[in-house]
């Protein structure tokens, strides 16, 4: 199953953020809430945990501004870790 990571709201009145840094590389096999990306906004400065364990896919690159919702990655879960 193919489970998208969408882009979380840091606070009110707030409708873009960057992606500042991600942890993981594309491909990576990455297990449920480990800390993925961090992401920067006016205010505040988060990280997204993985909502399951699988392999990344990366879709929006560090740098990039985003739409509060907008997809950042996808997460493979019939991937297995190693």
């Amino acid at each position: 199953m193919i489970v998208e990571m969408k882009v979380p709201s840091p606070g009110e009145s707030i409708s873009e953020v960057e992606i500042a840094t991600w942890l993981v590389a594309d491909g990576d096999y990455v297990e449920q809430d480990q800390e993925i990306c961090e992401i920067d906004s006016d205010k505040a400065t988060l990280t997204l945990a993985a909502e399951k364990s699988g392999a990344i896919s990366i879709k929006v690159q560090e740098g990039e501004k985003v739409a509060i919702g907008d997809v950042a990655c996808t997460i493979d879960t019939s991937v297995e870790g190693t």
